[in-house]
Order: structure tokens, then sequence, then C-alpha cells
């Protein structure tokens, strides 16, 4: 009897719209033998015997072939970081030289991809010249340790049978030294049910690990973990790890990350998981054995003999290849993949029905729950019961903080504007003060996670943010300003996934330039170290100083009459107008324009190195022609938005604050704004005034949709699935087409009403505008209603756009005005066919 997923349909699945997700971590097998004898491993003591049969090691023919495949499959999807993870057996077995030939060959292969590189190790080689090695290839380590001595050496022994914890020991003290520190990534425990949580949680804390991983052993239900009898309602591991949760998330300030309670916290908080533990986000790792056979996850070994082969080898098959079998799409398809027990279950969204072997059963595969079931439903409804009782009492601490934030909820009047497309001024207020209170969350995060990563600079960004609470204090207004910058964000939310990932271009010394930025706003006298990128220091919300190529740090000298940024002996005075220019100092400029009392005040940030992530036509300085083009247009368009579209110029005034230069495009007109950037509009130099206006309408749209996404979550997990949008080349995924639905019902309405104020040729295509956009925005919205990937919020949301719409269909439009429109709209479709398929 075939067992699933090898009765998963993947030309259905392509058929309905999924998509497979690139591969973005490698797991590298450079050596299958290992030098212990744990008890639970899950390579030599379960159901899978293959390491018998393969090379020890990996050839440098296979490693050269695998870097090829990376490189390949970095390339064909654009992906510009990926990870590789050296493993085993125990890699260092491999030896310094092949470490350092895998490493530096696959960056070579994949040039213009990031590597991250990291390696798991049981520790007993990790000595003082493997670190040297690992610190020159920038290569982080996790180290597997399940306790103290007793704890540990009851499974991880040497096959004669002495324990090895003393040796690990040595090694992670070594590791953890200052020389080494930046190299840590965590540690990594087995779950024992004969060890004591909490002596086991603070024998991990002896060592100041950055972070903490408890893998749960691996079984199935053919072969049940020690403890875990199937059919039973008991909760051994639940009962086993929410002593140690109860102990980490009541510290008044936690010791560690614990990868597990972190996941289930973001994941109930609405965010996407990026662990196989936990969640339904798509698995983008893939396995490279010794014998450069491609395959599954290689827990996949603890289920039966074979269980993680392809059949699949690097030198002859891509990674493409591997992403179209049913058995790499099940762990991409999310809650498809889901069993019908755990799809009626109240936290399978959070769960993900556990990790994808422990739900294997001999006869009908992978489709049942976890063997944990009991254990991870008692476990996320703990976490879930104590993080809601906890929320009040944090919103009290942190209001007698000076950085003090307060909880931002969405009625269901408010809710229902937005979803009509529009909310009007007092919602986007709403909006705007949730993102405000982002901005700090992050600022925070970043002096946190500097602190907990031990970065360099965590004493530095710690006297910043002192610096920056002072200000607080005095000149609220100051330090919200800088704050609310939009590239304040992009800095924060970037630099806090970079120090959780150890990544050496992390920023955190940046947050004193934040600080320095609100003491020059609010006159506060201070002397403070600001980080500088090749001789620029780049203050938020004012402006650049320009000093030597060769300085990487300046002192900003603050008093009330002025500000100066001093190195080596140059001194580059902040105009008393930030805004000008003076010698060594580019300032932010400004478009300003008032109708009928309705005042407008944007920045031009056109020099902030985060001022709009992820955008490959960033554009340059402006030159002050092209300054006074803009500031021309602007009044046009905003005369325009006042007197005709007020409700949208309302919005725009609340939401919108800068605007960001982009190359334009060989046709049209370039936008865009971004979930970390609220507030900031990224457009290239506008045609004329209704360009202007309509583009402003357009981004707002997504500006408000994005500011509401971070409080109630609209769309469930990506499955994989893909569809059509009218304004894209390319096929998307729901939240996108979210995305695209929103902006454009926010045209089409702006559309509807401009074509009452033209004529001729111009009231034929304003009207031909508000029929294509209709069209697609109500096509689209009803993708999204019947693709079964809203949450209960989302479908609602979504049902009101459509009620917008059907509304807006009664609306006559000429008949030459729909010819004209549709026939846009035929052609998108017949090239969009061509493209994809």
């Amino acid at each position: 009897m075939r067992e699933w997923p090898s009765t998963l349909d993947i030309g259905r699945l392509t058929a309905d719209g999924w998509r497979p997700t690139p591969f973005r971590q490698f797991i590298l097998k450079i050596h299958s033998r290992c030098d212990l004898a744990c008890k639970y491993c899950y390579m030599y003591e379960m159901a899978d015997s293959s390491w018998l049969t393969r090379p020890k090691q990996m050839s440098r023919e296979i490693v050269a072939a695998t870097a090829a495949r990376i490189a390949e499959h970095a390339h064909r999807h654009g992906l510009r970081d990926i990870e590789i993870i050296l493993h085993g057996g125990e890699p260092l077995l491999a030896g310094p030289e092949a470490i350092r030939e895998t490493v530096t060959r696959i960056r070579s292969a994949a040039a213009g991809t990031r590597v991250r590189a990291s390696l798991q190790t049981n520790g007993l080689r990790l000595d003082e010249s493997y670190l040297r090695l690992l610190d020159e290839l920038d290569i982080r380590v996790g180290v597997s340790l399940d306790g103290d001595e007793t704890m540990h050496d009851r499974s991880r022994r040497r096959a004669g049978g002495r324990g090895s914890h003393a040796e690990v020991s040595r090694a992670l003290r070594l590791l953890a030294s200052p020389t080494f520190r930046h190299l840590f990534s965590g540690l990594l425990c087995t779950v024992d049910l004969r060890n004591d949580p909490i002596g086991v949680y603070e024998a991990l804390l002896a060592f100041d690990p950055p972070a903490v991983d408890f893998l749960l052993p691996h079984g199935n239900w053919s072969a049940p973990p020690a403890g875990r009898l199937p059919h039973e309602e008991t909760t051994p591991y639940a009962d086993w790890l929410i002593p140690i949760f109860d102990r980490w998330y009541g510290a008044a300030r936690r010791p560690t990350r614990v990868r597990m309670f972190g996941e289930i916290i973001h994941v109930l908080l609405g965010g996407s998981s990026s662990s196989e533990q936990i969640g339904l986000s798509p698995a983008g790792m893939v396995v490279v054995e010794t014998d450069g056979g491609i395959e599954q996850s290689d827990v996949l070994k603890s289920a039966y003999q074979g269980a993680p082969e392809t059949g699949l080898h690097v030198t002859r098959d891509s990674f493409d290849d591997a992403l179209l079998l049913p058995s790499i799409a099940a762990r991409q398809i999310g809650e498809l993949a889901l069993c019908p027990t755990c799809r009626a279950c109240p936290v399978s969204r959070i769960c993900g029905g556990g990790l994808y072997a422990h739900r294997y059963r001999s006869g009908h595969g992978f489709a049942n729950p976890s063997v944990y079931s009991p254990d991870l439903l008692r476990l996320i409804k703990h976490v879930k019961s104590t993080v809601e009782a906890d929320l009040p009492a944090r919103s009290k601490r942190r209001g007698r903080d000076t950085m003090n934030l307060r909880e931002h909820r969405i009625t269901a009047g408010v809710f229902s504007k937005l979803a009509a497309g529009g909310g009007g001024a007092a919602a986007v207020a709403k909006l705007s003060a949730a993102q405000h209170s982002k901005h700090v969350l992050l600022v925070r995060g970043v002096l946190e996670a500097a602190r907990a990563n031990g970065h360099p600079d965590a004493a530095v960004t710690r006297r910043a943010y002192d610096l920056l609470a002072t200000v607080q204090r005095r000149h609220p207004g100051a330090v919200d300003t800088v704050l609310r910058h939009p590239s304040v964000g992009a800095w924060a939310r970037r630099t806090v996934r970079m120090l959780d990932a150890h990544a050496e271009d992390a920023a955190p010394g940046q947050l004193a330039a934040l600080a320095a930025a609100a003491a020059i706003r609010s006159g506060t006298a201070c002397d403070i170290d600001v980080p500088a990128v090749e001789g620029v220091v780049t203050l938020p919300s004012l402006g650049q100083a320009i000093l030597s190529p060769t300085v990487s740090w300046a002192t900003v000298e603050c008093a009330e009459g002025g500000a100066e940024v001093t190195a080596d002996g140059t001194i580059v005075t902040v105009p008393r107008d930030p805004g000008r220019d003076a010698p060594g100092w580019k300032g932010l400029r400004s478009l300003s324009t008032e109708v009928d009392g309705v005042p407008l005040h944007l920045v031009i940030d056109d020099l902030d190195p985060y001022r709009m992530p992820e955008t490959t036509n960033i554009g340059g300085r402006l030159t002050e022609a092209e300054t006074e083009r803009w500031q021309s247009t602007l009044e046009e368009a905003w005369h325009l938005l006042v007197r005709h579209h007020r409700a949208v110029a309302d919005e725009v005034v609340t939401a919108i604050t800068v605007l960001t230069p982009l190359v334009a495009p060989a046709r049209g007109q370039s936008s865009s704004t971004s979930g970390e950037t609220y507030g900031c509009v990224a457009l290239s130099t506008p045609p004329d005034a209704s360009t202007f206006a309509v583009t402003l309408t357009h981004e707002t749209q997504h500006a408000k949709l994005s500011a509401l996404l971070d409080l109630i979550p609209l769309t469930l997990p990506d499955d994989g699935r893909r569809y059509y949008a009218p304004w894209r080349e390319d096929p998307r995924p729901v939240p996108g087409l979210l995305q695209g639905a929103y902006a454009f019902l926010g045209v089409a309405g702006f559309w509807m009403r401009q074509r009452h104020l033209e004529t001729g040729e111009a009231a034929l295509r304003a009207s031909s505008e508000f029929f294509r956009w209709r069209e697609a925005a109500h096509l689209v919205t009803g993708t999204l209603l019947g693709s079964g990937r809203l949450t209960p919020a989302g479908e609602n949301f979504a049902a009101g756009m459509a009620l917008r719409l059907d509304r807006w269909a009664q609306e006559s439009v000429p008949a030459r005005a729909r010819a004209l429109g549709r026939a846009r709209a035929d052609d998108h479709y017949a090239r969009w066919l061509e493209r994809n398929g």
C-alpha cells in the first residue's frame, strides 16, 4: 500500500496555483561517522542504517558538484541570502582543509549571494585551532549539551561507555570566551525525562549561551519515544518543558533565547515560523549526503529505512527537481498536509502538526498527528494563557518607562471602514500610533539582542538607549520625530534579525545615531560616539556628515546652540536648519504645500541607507532642479487631492511623512512602500499632478494595510499556491494578492471621482482606468475569498472590499471606456499566460 505523501498529486497542486518555495538552507553531511555513540541518535540507533553503505567523507568531486548546484539554485531563484550547515555524523571529523574547501568553494560558486555558514558539533574536537579556522571562515557554531555531567553522560557517551561532558565543557568555555564568543550560535539539548528540567536549564545557562534549542527525542507512532505512550492523553514532555518556560518567561531579564518558546509566542502573535517544529511555514531546507544524494530532512531516518531518500544526486539532478517531489511538497503546503484531526485542532496554526518526522505511522505514512500531540497542545495552551495574562501587566510596566507604549486596538467600526477602502484620518492615526509603538519595541529589541548575543557594540548601544530615554523625558517630541522616521523601522528590524543570526554586518551601534539626532533636535547637551560607514555618519531624520573614508567612528558634540560631528581632526558643523546643505553636511530637504488650510509636509530622504529596503531601483540624491520640479508637481497634486479627493488627502497627510526617489523605469511610473518603513513612499519622478496624486492614493492604501496587518493577521501561512494578479507579471501569493487588491481598490476609487473632472481624451482615460481597476480588484477579491487562505478576520476584510466593489459595479461607464479598459486587461492576461503558463 502506498503511504502518504507518495499519493500527493503535484499536478493538481500546481493547477490550483501552488508553487514550491526555493531551498534556502542546505545541510551538508560532510562526514557520516561520529566519535560518540549517543543512545537516542536517529542516524545510528533508529530505523535507517544507510550510513553503513555511504562514504565516510564527502569527496572533493561531490563538494564541487554540490557547490555548483547550490549556486545554480540561488541564481535561478534570485536568492540574496542562503545558509549552509555543516553536519554529520560529526562534521569536525572531516578535518580543517575539507571544511575550508567546502565553504570557500560554495561561496565562490554562489558569488552575488550571501552565504552564511554554521556547524553543529558534539564539541569533542572543538579546540582553539579549529575555532581560529571557523573564525576565519565566519562559521557559527552550535554545540550539543544535555545538562550537567550526570544528565549529559546518560546518553552522550563514547562507544566504550566513557562520558563526554568534561570535554564538551572545555570546548564550551573556549567558545564562550571573549575571543570566540561571536561564533557561538547556541546549545542544542535533547529532552530526557529522567533529568530534572530546571537543573538542565541552569546547567545550560552556566555557559551563557545566546540561544537554547530543546529537541524532543525522535520517535513516531510505530516507534514511540520514551515515556510517550500512543493514544494516552498524558503529557510528560509538556510537563517537563513548562517549568523551564515559566522560569524563562518570568525572568526580569531573560538570560537567553529559547527557540521553541520564542517560536510559539511569535506565531501566537501572528508571525510566521522559522522552525519545522512549530507552525505551517514552508520548509526550505534540503540535505546532501556524503555520497552526493539529495535528501529530505535527515531526521526522517527515525521513521523507516530510506525515508529521507529522493533518488536524486547532485551530479545529475538540480535542487529544482527535488522541489517537485511529493515528499518535498508535503512539507511546503502548510495546512493541506495536515490530517483531519489536526485541521480540527484549535492550535493547528501554532503547532503546525508538529515535526514532520514525528507524524509517521507504518502503513499510513505521515498523514497523522504528531506522536507528541497531547504534549504540544498542553504546552501551547500554557504559553498562550501565560502570554495573554501577562500583556496587560507588561503594558502597565512599560507605561512607567520613559520610552512608553500603550495598547492598540482596532474597533469593529474602524475595521469595517478600512475594509471598504477608506477609514479616514482618525483610523489612520490609530494605525500610525501602533507603528510608533512598533518602532519603540524594535529599538528596545536592538538593545536586548545586542546584549544577549554579546555584540561588541552592546555597551555603545546601552549608552545610546539611555541617552534616548533621557531626551524623551524632557523633549518627547524630538524623540518621537526620530523614532517615527521610516528608515528607523527598517534598520531596527534588520538589526534584530542580524543579531539573532550572529551576522557580521549587524549594526546595533547605529542606535547612537538615533540618540544623537534626538539630542540635536532638542538641543540637549551631550557627547556621543556614533558609527560611520566609509566615513559617512547618517543621522536619521536629519542628514549625513561626510568625513574621511577611513573613519569608522565619530563623535557628535551637541549643545543648545548647535552640534558638530568630529573625527580625526575634521569638524562638520550641523546647520541650525539641518535640511540645508553645508560644508561636509548633506541635509534631508523637504517639500511643503497647503490648500484650503490643509498643510502637507514631506521630507525627501535620498540619503539614509535604510530608507527603502530590498529595493533594486533606489534613486540617488535629487538635484536642486529636480527638487523644485517635485515641489511644483506636489503643489498641483495636493490641490487636486484636497479639492476633489478630500478623504484621501486626509489619510495621506496622516500616514505619509517621507518621499524616497526611485530610478524611473523605461516606461511609466515606479512606486513602492514597505511594511518596514511605514510613512515612506518611494517613487520615481512623477510626470504630472494626476500621476503624483494617484501614486499617493495607491501607496497610502499599502501603508494602511501593512499597518493593519501588524495588529490583525488577515492571511494564513503561505501554502505555496500562486495566483494571477492583473497588475503584476508574476504569480502572487495570497498576502501579495491582498495588498494589490486593496491598493487598486483605492486606485479605482480615485479614477471613479476623477473621471467627472476631466473632459475629452482625459475623461476617456479616467473612465477606462476606473473600469479596469474596478474589475481587476473585484476579480482578485473573489480569488481571495475562494482561496481558503484568509483568517476569519481576513474573510471579513475581503468581504468588505467586495461589498464596496459591488456597489461601484453599478456605476455606468461609457462603452468606449469599457472596451479600452477590457482590451488592456486582456492584453495583460495574455502576456501573463505566455510568461507563466
